[in-house]
């Protein structure tokens, strides 16, 4: 005669549990976790009919990051340049801070010039891809 086991945790090994919670949901195997708001949460997903992707040339690209980041940084020189000039008491090194903040200046013109530059090849060599979601 076969004798009745009660089932625990730690007899129940393999086995599928049906027990349910006050939710209705199943209660979690060993090691899972239940979704506090899953009962909360309605998620509503919309797919648009069509998906338009810009294409852009990589090398182009690369290069107007390149003088971007180099106009940047002397953007910010050329700043700290004019501000030292501007708050400077010692006149022995005026001349010196006048003549270096006009140089940056002039670095960060023409490297925003070329970042501009490389900006309309940019637009003017790249092209829209319509993608279709839906059948």
């Amino acid at each position: 005669m076969a004798e009745d086991k009660d089932i625990t945790p730690e007899n129940a090994v393999g086995q599928e549990s049906t027990a349910e919670n006050k939710t209705g949901r199943p209660e979690p195997k060993e090691g899972e976790q239940l979704n506090p708001l899953g009962d909360e949460l309605n998620i509503l997903v919309s797919i648009p009919e069509s998906l338009e992707v810009k294409m852009v040339n990589a090398s182009i690209l690369s290069e107007y990051e390149i003088w971007f980041f180099i106009s940047s940084v002397l953007a910010s020189v050329m700043s700290g340049f004019w501000v030292g000039f501007a708050q400077n008491s010692n006149t022995e090194i005026d001349s010196i801070l006048k003549w270096n903040s006009i140089a940056f200046t002039i670095l960060f013109g023409i490297t925003t010039i070329v970042a501009f530059r490389y900006r309309y090849k940019l637009k003017k060599k790249s092209k829209s891809i319509k993608l279709k979601a839906k059948k």
